[in-house]
């Protein structure tokens, strides 16, 4: 597996001129540990929780900025590297997280923990199959003119003539089923992610079954540990421009929660697997907010929407 299958296209940035108690605050909000430095349009660093001192080191952020206390010895991989090259890579480094650079341009980042989880899974697929997605190489789509490509079978390890197999995904990461019948709908807290209907909707988009079936097993990469709080999930895959191209790829994803408002978030991209994942990524988000909300207040109920845009 290569970091173009795992890595978050949606990076969060700072500019190194500002306050160190800035970055801070944007890591406690958008709830995560590392953020990409930037000066101007050129990235100069990383700076992550551990940096800037964590939750007690209020003293060591005042008065300082970002410049300050970031790392400026960056340490950068390819969307192509894999898994086990990015996981080498941070261990001789010492580093928890790679922004990922093609052509020298920011696409992506992932952290030791995006990493360790796949190599933790047993997922050793070869790299052919990740190019050959429509989502990943937009050349094998119908809308521009692709031809589909035949995947080639496993090759064999060994004397033995055995093929490496991919280790299942756990109850809990299982993909995300198609459309099922009401009587076979998910009942709260019985049922998991392989239960959990997601219908995918497309509009002035070709996807192929293998994207389709991509989308299903990152709702429940993503989701699949909320499962048995959600009804059913809908996604809607758009082009909004057609033929004029600009920022125009579209995926709104809509998470129908039991007993709480439905959870809603779109995300807008030239990239329409950018999109996608930008969309994933930002509706794990939503619903962990709406949940945790929830256990907080144990007796709010009720209908609605709770909407996100990016």
């Amino acid at each position: 597996m290569r970091l173009r299958e795992i890595m978050r296209s949606r990076v969060i940035t700072i500019e190194a001129k500002q306050p160190a108690s800035v970055a801070w605050s944007r890591m406690q909000r958008h709830r995560i540990r590392h953020l990409v430095v930037l000066d101007g349009s050129h990235l100069v660093g990383m700076v992550s929780e551990r940096d800037l001192g964590g939750r007690s080191g209020d003293a060591l952020r005042r008065g300082r900025t970002v410049e300050e206390l970031m790392t400026s010895s960056l340490v950068s991989a390819e969307p192509e590297t894999t898994l086990r090259q990015a996981s080498n890579l941070m261990r001789a480094r010492r580093v928890g997280s790679l922004p990922v650079l093609e052509d020298g341009r920011l696409v992506g980042i992932v952290t030791a923990t995006d990493v360790l989880d796949e190599l933790g899974r047993g997922s050793s697929r070869p790299a052919i199959k990740a190019k050959h997605r429509t989502l990943r190489l937009p050349a094998s789509s119908k809308r521009l003119g692709g031809r589909p490509i035949a995947l080639p079978q496993p090759r064999a390890h060994g004397r033995t003539g055995r093929t490496r197999r991919r280790q299942p995904d756990s109850p809990k990461r299982a993909p995300f089923a198609g459309r099922r019948s009401k009587s076979l709908k998910q009942e709260t807290g019985r049922t998991g992610a392989s239960q959990t209907p997601a219908h995918i909707r497309l509009v002035g988009v070709e996807l192929s079954p293998d994207d389709r079936r991509y989308i299903r097993r990152k709702l429940g990469m993503k989701l699949g540990k909320f499962a048995t709080s959600i009804e059913r999930v809908s996604v809607r895959v758009e082009d909004i421009n057609g033929p004029r191209g600009g920022v125009d790829q579209a995926c709104r994803i809509k998470v129908v929660l039991s007993g709480l408002p439905s959870v809603i978030f779109e995300a807008k991209d030239a990239s329409l697997a950018a999109a996608v994942d930008g969309a994933l990524t930002g509706v794990e988000r939503a619903v962990r907010r709406s949940l945790q909300r929830r256990r907080s207040r144990p007796g709010a109920r009720g209908g609605g929407h709770a909407l996100a845009m990016v």
